[in-house]
């Protein structure tokens, strides 16, 4: 089974070609911020690379975020717009559990932060079970000191880009807690988590594809705001 991925959510993301589990292309982006320009250039790179068709592509995965809302919505868009093309099915998956699942080897539980801006981070918690993982907690977007309450003193390892930034405020909060001061690559992690999603059947199509943003868009803040 070939499964085309992309993540446009993050500061770290591409396109990512996988044959079942194993990936076996990958190309990154070095300007997030043109994610809209380089895509599907991306996309045509690796297909050309591994002499495949989209049409050749048997399932599709995204990042849904949270992340960028305007990456979010370029990857969900061009995602769509192949599944509505080709009528394949698509995995979307949240950013956050796609980092936890790049570290699930390194500890018993694993807490991604990912930077949200604002001084708040975005962050979950999931517990490995085997070559697995599962939300031991809602993704949330906090203040780090706050969100660090919820996380686990000793058995958990905090990684991502936030982890990064607000290494300091994780060691006034938590002393002994375990810090990986990584990057936020995630995009060839999409690929084996689609896979076991359309093994299970869990999937669905490009109308039932929805973002995953945990903050609502700017626009929306200002919506929910009272009239003077």
């Amino acid at each position: 089974m070939h499964i085309l991925a992309i993540d446009t959510a993050t500061n770290c993301g591409g396109a990512a070609l996988s044959l079942d589990r194993e990936v076996i292309g990958l190309v990154m982006a070095k300007q997030s911020l043109r994610y809209s320009e380089t895509i599907l250039d991306m996309v045509d790179f690796l297909l050309q690379q591994h002499r495949l068709e989209l049409p050749e592509i048997d399932g599709f995965a995204v990042a849904t975020g949270p992340g960028s809302f305007t990456g979010v919505r370029i990857g969900l868009t061009t995602i769509k717009s192949f599944c509505q093309a080709l009528d394949k099915p698509v995995a979307g998956i949240s950013t956050l559990e796609a980092l936890a699942y790049r570290f699930r080897q390194v500890d018993s539980r694993v807490a991604p932060m990912m930077d949200a801006g604002r001084q708040q981070i975005y962050g979950a918690l999931f517990r490995v079970e085997g070559s697995s993982i599962h939300p031991e907690q809602e993704e949330q977007v906090l203040a780090p000191q706050k969100w660090l309450e919820e996380v686990p003193r000793n058995g958990c390892v905090l990684v991502g880009e936030g982890a990064e930034k607000y290494r300091q405020t994780i060691l006034d909060v938590n002393p002994d807690a375990r810090v990986l001061e990584t990057d936020n690559r995630l995009v060839d992690q999409l690929c084996p988590l689609a896979y076991e999603r359309f093994s299970k059947g869990d999937n669905c199509n490009a109308h039932q594809l929805k973002a995953n943003y945990v903050r609502p868009p700017d626009v929306r803040l200002k919506k929910l705001t009272p009239d003077p």
